[in-house]
């Protein structure tokens, strides 16, 4: 009886406090080339973007990813640009990877650029 309480007890412990160990709800798409997508962010909520990045091996980045806002009547262009990700530059010269943060109520619309993008992003509550 014993064996049996010592191997289900770690198994009930890991169910029980498995939503302390969360790592967020973010999320990584691809952007493709000519299909942007629209994240709609509700009122008392936000957006965090975490990771927006464009890769130059695949081609010659000529026109970079960007983010445009519109909030409130309000619209940004470009608030936000990706980062090249070039695995070919020397050490110490890579772009930054910076984060972006959009409070609602917004529409976010994430351009791709001329080469693919890749951006991870997570909607939070105030």
């Amino acid at each position: 009886m014993k064996t049996a309480i010592a191997r289900v007890l770690p198994v009930l412990f890991i169910f029980v406090f498995a939503k302390f160990a969360d790592a967020g709800d973010f999320v990584s798409q691809i952007v493709q080339t000519g299909q942007p997508i629209t994240i709609t962010v509700q009122p008392d909520r936000f957006l965090v973007i975490r990771n927006f990045t464009q890769d130059r091996s695949v081609a010659s980045v000529t026109t970079r990813g960007s983010v445009t806002v519109v909030s409130n009547g309000s619209t940004i262009q470009n608030a936000f640009t990706a980062s090249i990700a070039d695995p070919s530059a020397a050490e110490g010269t890579l772009e930054v990877v910076n984060n972006f943060v959009v409070a609602g109520p917004a529409t976010v619309t994430v351009n791709p650029g001329n080469t693919s993008c890749l951006i991870t992003y997570r909607k939070g509550t105030d």
